[in-house]
């Protein structure tokens, strides 16, 4: 195999998986952008739980990042906190109800689906 068809390959694996990710959400009625940011704070440290930390991560603007947190806290997955030390910093945590979420949907992000969908597109 080539570098370019390992390449396309790649890029084709990386589509079906997008979609696929985007289908999981869409079935909780989240938006990708939402689902990373929960997925982001199912990984991160406590001192990176932030939503400027977030917005950093997902190089996305404050504005964008608060809309899909807002959306996040209301559908029960996510819950913010006030900092213990320092009031005026907002912490993030996903709820139970988040974490289990973001687990199932890593579970989905098997290579098995889009491998099966590349093979049955060399047959068409």
């Amino acid at each position: 195999m080539s570098a370019q068809e390992a390449n396309d390959v790649l890029e084709r694996l990386n589509n079906l998986q997008r979609m696929e990710a985007r289908a999981f959400g869409l079935r909780y009625g989240l938006q990708p952008v939402q689902m990373e940011a929960l997925t982001y704070l199912t990984q991160c440290n406590r001192y990176s739980n932030t939503p400027q930390a977030v917005a950093e991560y997902l190089g996305l603007t404050k504005g964008t990042v608060s809309q899909s947190l807002k959306v996040l806290e209301q559908k029960g997955f996510l819950r913010k906190q006030a900092d213990k030390q320092d009031k005026r910093i907002v912490r993030l945590a996903p709820t139970i109800k988040g974490s289990h979420l973001i687990k199932k949907a890593l579970l989905t992000r098997s290579l098995e689906p889009a491998l099966a969908m590349t093979d049955s597109m060399k047959i068409a």
